[in-house]
């Protein structure tokens, strides 16, 4: 039997053109995609200060930033990495 996903209602009226978002959707994917990004940069030991991505953050977000990093830094631990080379100059 194949898996299906069931979207929740809030999801199926979003639909996919992002221009449609209001701008506080579009504040909190920012958000989220800052996150996520931190996260990311952890994993593979780049330079990032979480601290400084969370100030340049809306302060009515900074709680919810820190919500989505702590977030995605468990789903990263349950993720194997690849190998990160950085570019020699």
């Amino acid at each position: 039997m194949r898996y299906q996903r069931r979207w929740s209602k809030k999801e199926k009226e979003m639909g996919y053109n992002l221009v449609e978002l209001s701008d506080e959707e579009t504040a909190k994917m920012n958000v989220d995609l800052a996150a996520s990004g931190v996260a990311f940069k952890e994993r593979y030991n780049m330079p990032v200060i979480p601290e400084m991505v969370a100030r340049e953050q809306p302060e009515a977000l900074r709680e919810y930033f820190l919500q989505r990093l702590a977030h995605y830094r468990i789903e990263s631990k349950k993720l194997s990495r690849l190998p990160y080379e950085p570019k020699v100059k």
